[in-house]
C-alpha cells in the first residue's frame, strides 16, 4: 500500500511539475486586457518574446520586451508587475496619487518597477529604494 501510494505521489507531482512549465506564445494568444495595455504603454513592435506559465488552476502571462522590460499578466490580462529596469514605468501605470506622493518626497528618483495584487501595491525607484503602498495609494512602508 506504502508503495502505491509513494508511487501515486510521484505521478502527480511529475504532472504538476510538467504543468508549470513556461511556454513560448504569439502576442495574440494573450488576453484582450494584456494586449489593449502592451499597446497602451509600449510598442508591440519591441516585444522580444511572449509566454504563459499554468499556476495551479490559471495561466499566467509574462512579455519581455527588446530592452529587457518585464510584464507580467494574470488569467484574465490583469497586469500584474511592470519592471522596465533602468527606465522610468511609463506615465499612467502608476496611480497619480503615489506618482505625487514620490514627485513630492523623493524629486531627483523616478519609479523603475510597479507591482499590484490584491492586497498592495509596491514600487521601486531607481535608487533601489522599495515603497509599498495599499490600494487607496496611501503608504505602507519602504524598504532601503
Amino acid at each position: 500500500m506504502k508503495k502505491i501510494l509513494a508511487i501515486a505521489a510521484t505521478l502527480v507531482f511529475s504532472l504538476t511539475a510538467c504543468a508549470d512549465r513556461q511556454q513560448l506564445i504569439s502576442f495574440n494568444d494573450l488576453p484582450a486586457a494584456a494586449q489593449t495595455f502592451v499597446k497602451q504603454y509600449f510598442n508591440p513592435s519591441d516585444i522580444a518574446y511572449v509566454g504563459s506559465e499554468r499556476d495551479g488552476l490559471h495561466t499566467e502571462y509574462n512579455v519581455r520586451l527588446n530592452d529587457a522590460t518585464e510584464l507580467e499578466f494574470d488569467h484574465k490580462g490583469n497586469v500584474e508587475k511592470v519592471d522596465c529596469k533602468q527606465k522610468a514605468v511609463p506615465e499612467g501605470i502608476v496611480p497619480a496619487k503615489i506618482v505625487n506622493y514620490v514627485a513630492t518626497h523623493f524629486p531627483n528618483q523616478f519609479i523603475v518597477e510597479y507591482q499590484v495584487d490584491s492586497r498592495r501595491i509596491q514600487i521601486e525607484l531607481n535608487n533601489q529604494l522599495e515603497l509599498e503602498f495599499d490600494l487607496k495609494g496611501n503608504l505602507r512602508e519602504f524598504d532601503d
